[in-house]
């Protein structure tokens, strides 16, 4: 059993925090903010994930898990230190570092002995070597020590609304570093899940398939989390492009999709047309990653490309409502799905709210739906509906936005009776256009014929 402190208790430090907890760590969680501690105490998430509440809550009941807000207490003994702390979007494209530089002064003052500090949080290639030098220059300032202080980068890979399953469950740990004992130990921690090794019940069951350990530099590692990440929002880009295309000439992105996913190489995943990618991370390391570039004299194209074109696919829905109502002022337009994925209530860069607030600048009268989502304070306008039937009921155009199975499922009978008008958009390729047609409506999908 490992002593761990997890630092930041937001989507990734609570799924890191419980999963260690349930591996049979003794884990504290150092949450700053008042009312959050005081939540996840109580085993109370303040935000959706699937199968994290109740892994929580049984790490609590057992005593291997528990919160504090006092980050010198959790630290004080600990053998491994995550950092799962937020790193916003700031100026010109560059993360904010301000949390993640506060937490490496405040452990340069209180580390009293050897630890490990593992960093989760997604930073600019060659912050793990500042946060080392900011620790160090804490201990020296102290005249305390000496003290080895390992610095390992650990970049997440989870998906919002599958966190817990895929830490336990990665097709790949990345370890990146140059001290030999701090990259042991951390590889060590990993140890059941290398193995697939888990204890039963597994609390997110996913693949048994046996995950690659990748230890590296961290420069390398660093770099790993915004390539991969740029990558497959840049196939997503991709495909819409091509949809773009296919709307033009009268062919189907969906098959074109589907055959370009048999080919081995390419696989489907990441090759649905629709309204763009959003959420917290993709946007966010694209400009990062765009930054560093453009601080080491390369201009990268095709990373500025690929956020140009997400942000037109979302001006699509916009135009197409134009092209069969005009205009839109006073039109009544339903929004279905406004979290920026299924499964997860983030609505960080979610394409439901651009969409929203361009429909609401032009003059329309916007509602919305979301099975977990319940509001939206980015787009206050939008009247937030307990159903999908409320929301179309007298709009002149339905939108899906985000492919809920129980939105994707709609009686399109009944959803046609309800409305005013006749003009459904379907944003993400994945509702059934005979069924749409048949019930009256007036399909539309994003470069799919109907």
């Amino acid at each position: 059993m490992t002593s761990i402190a997890v630092v930041g208790s937001g989507y990734v430090g609570t799924v890191v925090a419980s999963a260690f907890a349930y591996l049979g760590h003794d884990v504290v969680g150092v949450e700053s903010d008042a009312d959050r501690l005081s939540a996840l105490r109580s085993g109370v998430l303040p935000f959706h994930e699937e199968g994290l509440s109740e892994l929580l809550a049984a790490q609590l009941a057992d005593g291997t898990i528990d919160f504090t807000g006092d980050l010198a207490s959790a630290v004080d003994g600990a053998e491994v230190v995550f950092l799962c702390l937020g790193t916003p979007e700031g100026q010109r494209g560059r993360p904010d570092l301000s949390s993640v530089h506060a937490v490496a002064r405040t452990l340069g003052g209180v580390v009293n002995h050897d630890v490990t500090i593992v960093t989760k949080s997604t930073v600019p290639i060659g912050t793990n070597h500042e946060i080392r030098t900011i620790i160090d220059d804490g201990i020296a300032a102290r005249g305390a020590g000496p003290f080895r202080v390992s610095v390992v980068a650990n970049p997440e890979f989870l998906r919002a609304g599958k966190a817990l399953a895929d830490f336990l469950h990665p097709d790949r740990i990345v370890l990146g570093g140059s001290d030999v004992e701090g990259i042991a130990i951390a590889r060590t921690l990993y140890g059941e899940i290398v193995a697939q090794r888990l204890p039963d019940p597994d609390p997110a069951p996913g693949s048994a398939a046996t995950p690659v350990v990748l230890v590296t530099d961290t420069a390398t590692a660093e770099t790993i989390k915004y390539a991969a990440n740029s990558f497959l929002a840049m196939k997503i880009s991709f495909i819409n492009e091509i949809a773009q295309i296919c709307d033009r000439v009268g062919a189907d992105v969906t098959d074109v999709a589907a055959a370009l996913g048999l080919d081995h190489r390419i696989s489907p995943l990441f090759l649905n047309a629709g309204l763009g990618w959003g959420g917290s991370c993709f946007g966010k390391d694209l400009a990062a990653l765009t930054a560093t570039a453009r601080d080491h004299g390369y201009e990268p194209d095709m990373l500025s490309a690929i956020r140009d074109v997400n942000d037109k696919q979302r001006a699509e829905v916009t135009r197409r409502l134009q092209k069969h109502l005009g205009t839109l002022r006073g039109k009544r337009i339903a929004l279905l799905g406004l979290a920026f994925k299924p499964g997860t209530d983030d609505t960080r860069d979610a394409p439901a709210v651009d969409i929203a607030r361009q429909l609401d600048e032009l003059g329309a009268t916007v509602s919305g739906y979301d099975p977990i989502v319940t509001e939206l304070p980015e787009a206050p306008n939008v009247r937030i509906a307990t159903d999908p039937y409320a929301a179309v009921e007298r709009a002149d155009a339905v939108v899906l936005v985000t492919e809920w199975p129980e939105l994707v499922a709609l009686d399109l009978r009944l959803a046609a009776e309800a409305m005013a008008g006749k003009v459904l958009i379907d944003g993400r390729n994945a509702l059934d256009p005979v069924a749409a047609t048949a019930a009256g409506l007036s399909y539309e999908g994003i470069g799919r014929r109907a």
